[in-house]
C-alpha cells in the first residue's frame, strides 16, 4: 500500500509524491493547493513539473502546473503543433495540452487548451508554477 502523509506540513520531493496513493494526491490538489495562494505546495509542484519536463520526449513552448477552473489542478504543456503527442496524465496528475493558435507579439500567444478553452498566455517563462 502506498504511503499516506499529511501534505499540509511538508513539501514533497517527486519520489515522495510518486509514492503517495492516488487518493492522497487527489486530496492534495483538490483541498490543499490553492490558485489564490500559489506558494502552498510550490516546491512539490515544481518537483512534479521538473520530472515531467525531464521525462517528456517532445519539444514544448511552456510547461507547468496550474488551476483550470473550479480549482482543478492540472499539469499543462503548450506546443506549436497539434500533432505532438502528450500523455493524458503524469504521476496521477491530469495533463492539459495547449496548442498555439497564433502569436500575438514576441512573448504572448493565443492558446487553445483541451480543458479550459482559449487563453492569452505569456510564454516568457519556459516553466510556470501556479
Amino acid at each position: 500500500m502506498k504511503n499516506q502523509i499529511n501534505p499540509i506540513t511538508k513539501e514533497l520531493t517527486f519520489e515522495e509524491w510518486n509514492d503517495l496513493s492516488f487518493e492522497s494526491k487527489r486530496d492534495i490538489w483538490n483541498h490543499h493547493w490553492n490558485p489564490y495562494e500559489p506558494k502552498i505546495g510550490e516546491k512539490t509542484k515544481r518537483a512534479i513539473v521538473e520530472k515531467f519536463a525531464d521525462d517528456l520526449k517532445e519539444d514544448f513552448e511552456q510547461i507547468g502546473i496550474g488551476s483550470f477552473g473550479w480549482t482543478v489542478y492540472m499539469l499543462f504543456v503548450i506546443v506549436k503543433d497539434s500533432k505532438v503527442r502528450i500523455p493524458k496524465e503524469f504521476s496521477d496528475v491530469p495533463v492539459n495540452k495547449g496548442i498555439i493558435l497564433e502569436h500575438l507579439d514576441s512573448v504572448k500567444a493565443k492558446v487553445k487548451f483541451g480543458y479550459g478553452g482559449t487563453a492569452e498566455i505569456d510564454l516568457t517563462e519556459k516553466m510556470k508554477i501556479k
